[in-house]
């Protein structure tokens, strides 16, 4: 299993336009082969902080995400935002453990 976990720090809060984009983005995404999940959300202490969550069944179904046309549009949107950075890591999950309680 494939994990994605995505932060990106924004200068201003998302308008409108960019979080419809987001929502088509977690809608989309959701329908491709191998997703097992993908959302996205913004921080509730700092709405100038969204995370993107995924959980794809191997990197064989996540490369081809980046190819899809709502990736493309994704793309276009987030180019629309002014950044202070973004922080993503991929990791490869050998087996889910219990919760610890």
């Amino acid at each position: 299993m494939i994990i994605v976990n995505v932060e990106v720090n924004l200068e201003e809060e998302m308008s409108d336009d960019v979080r419809e984009a987001f929502r088509i983005m977690d809608e989309e995404t959701a329908k491709e082969t191998g997703c097992i999940k993908y959302v996205s959300s913004i921080d509730v202490n700092d709405p100038k902080i969204i995370r993107i969550y995924e959980m794809w069944e191997s990197m064989d179904e996540l490369i081809p995400h980046f190819k899809t046309p709502h990736m493309a549009n994704f793309q276009k949107a987030l180019g629309s935002l002014k950044t202070k950075g973004m922080d993503a890591k991929v990791y490869e999950i050998s087996k889910e453990l219990p919760f610890p309680n």
